[in-house]
């Protein structure tokens, strides 16, 4: 077992999250000071602690008392910060949906949360009522934004409400074990799964990650996936704001050209990154890229970021990434790299107040330099998934600890190595293969642009290797692209580790977090 760093920290035994991530700006003389930047506009701390102490009482006349739960549909925008911040401090529980998803997505959202309310706004409003039809949650919808259609009856335009609403609103006294909010783990692989976290969790997480990586008042932090992705949330957002730096919101799909265009207009200090779009930004022609010198800190986290790609990406930028590994059931980073000690390709080292230990299939702990489960443990995690008591057993173990389901190596300077997945490995010839091992092998080619690698059962229902690759323009014919690309991996992996197919797309789909879709991938292989 390995501890991070342990030191002095204070939970206090009343506390809200809402006042706690905004309310300390105005106590540290910070009112001016900006907060968001969004399109052509700039809202002060002053001017976020107004809108959401009114969204708050909107809320509360919409009848949400302290354990209700809010749903959050809608595109990021200082509403959405507003409003979240406003759930917290009314004492209300917070859950929140990616935007794109289709009215089924949403009605499987609706079962499981039941929220008292939603909020959506333009873009999601159509599909949100459809999703709500026949059903008796939510009781009221708010729509937030600016020319909104004609409403129905239980919908509520925000801004309207918000005009009328007191900009006074004293926070709820809850305890630091009172729900605040859920995460929500999957969605790559299967349905997503909520996990419930108290207001003291995100302290903890807090205290953590700023430990090390501090953020600093003149920060400008710009997160390249959306906020309703915990990893944005709260290493982009919340964190951010509870130090004094300014956050810039953007509500468009992400693409290169306005990743580069954002960091350019505002001289974006620190960067919340993913690997897919590391990758696409890595392919924009240098003409259309942005000067990157402004930009002091790159995190990366979602998916592992190769040797590769992270060699790529310093040699084009000139700027570390920092590769940061957490959970929606552990409700905070657990491994990261360290600023100034990157060591590319892996995972780092355990993070602030967190421990890892890696056991084999009995639970008992592997030897240094073997693979194993990781199991992680802090005073941040959750507890269970709602509503799937099957699953949670098999994730959140004894004593704390939470079954992360990857396999990893420990070695001699305690930096932690991705192996693989625990339901992904499968037997070549009576030999152990990692997908994950080909996938990086097949990254690291020249004629593929991005690829991901899973372990697909056949018709015969005996499992295979199975690559979807994008090759790079110039790659050749696809046929002898593909033999190419298995003797490329024969050769750096030895002969049994390539996979049996070989599949190009055009693009491979991703998730709301800028993941890879591996879900809809396996749907459709054939």
């Amino acid at each position: 077992m390995v501890r991070g760093e342990q030191f002095e920290y204070a939970v206090p035994e009343e506390l809200n999250l809402g006042s706690y991530f905004l309310d300390i700006n105005l106590e540290m003389g910070r009112a001016d000071k900006a907060a968001i930047y969004f399109k052509d506009g700039v809202t002060s701390f002053r001017e976020l602690w107004l809108m959401t102490n009114r969204i708050g009482n909107v809320l509360k006349e919409l009848g949400v008392e302290p354990e209700h739960r809010v749903l959050l549909i809608l595109e990021d925008s200082p509403e959405w910060v507003a409003t979240w911040l406003a759930v917290l401090k009314v004492g209300a529980v917070g859950t929140h949906a990616y935007t794109y998803l289709t009215p089924n997505d949403y009605a499987y959202l609706l079962d499981l949360v039941r929220p008292k309310l939603v909020v959506a706004d333009r873009a999601t409003l159509g599909r949100v009522r459809e999703a709500a039809q026949g059903r008796n949650r939510p009781q009221s919808l708010l729509v937030a934004g600016e020319a909104i259609p004609r409403l129905r009856n239980g919908e509520y335009g925000l801004r309207r409400l918000m005009e009328k609403a007191d900009d006074r609103l004293e926070a709820e006294p809850t305890h630091r074990d009172d729900i605040a909010f859920w995460n929500f783990s999957g969605g790559t692989t299967g349905k997503p799964k909520g996990v419930p976290h108290v207001h003291g969790d995100s302290v903890v997480s807090f205290e953590s990650f700023n430990h090390f990586i501090a953020y600093a008042p003149d920060d400008i932090v710009l997160r390249v996936p959306k906020l309703f992705f915990h990893y944005a949330r709260d290493n982009g957002m919340l964190f951010a704001l509870r130090s004094g730096a300014a956050v810039v919101l953007f509500e468009e799909r992400t693409t290169p050209e306005l990743v580069f265009g954002l960091i350019g207009k505002h001289r974006v200090t620190v960067v919340l990154n993913v690997p897919t779009m590391m990758r696409a930004m890595l392919q924009s022609p240098e003409r259309k890229r942005a000067d990157l010198t402004c930009v002091r800190r790159n995190f990366s986290s979602g998916e592992v970021l190769s040797r590769q790609l992270y060699e790529e990406w310093v040699h084009a930028f000139g700027t570390e990434v920092i590769d940061r590994l957490g959970s929606a059931e552990s409700g905070m980073g657990y491994l990261c790299n360290r600023p100034g000690a990157v060591v590319p390709g892996s995972s780092g080292k355990v993070t602030p107040l967190a421990e890892i230990k890696l056991v084999d299939e009995n639970g008992e702990e592997v030897p240094r330099g073997q693979p194993g489960v990781l199991l992680t443990r802090s005073e941040a995690s959750g507890t269970h998934y709602v509503r799937d008591h099957e699953k949670s057993k098999a994730t959140f173990l004894g004593g704390g600890w939470v079954n992360t389901g990857d396999l990893y190596l420990q070695d001699e300077q305690d930096i932690f190595w991705q192996v693989g997945r625990t339901n992904d490995m499968i037997k070549v010839s009576g030999v152990w293969v990692s997908p994950l091992e080909i996938e990086h092998c097949l990254d690291e080619s020249p004629a593929v642009r991005e690829c991901a690698v899973l372990a697909i059962k056949n018709t015969d229902e005996l499992m295979t290797i199975r690559a979807f690759v994008v090759l790079n323009d110039g790659s050749g014919d696809s046929s002898e692209a593909l033999e190419g690309l298995k003797q490329y991996c024969k050769q750096r992996l030895g002969p049994r580790k390539f996979p049996s197919t070989i599949q190009v797309m055009d693009a491979l789909p991703k998730t709301g977090q800028g993941k890879i879709d591996r879900g809809l991938l396996r749907q459709r292989a054939p």
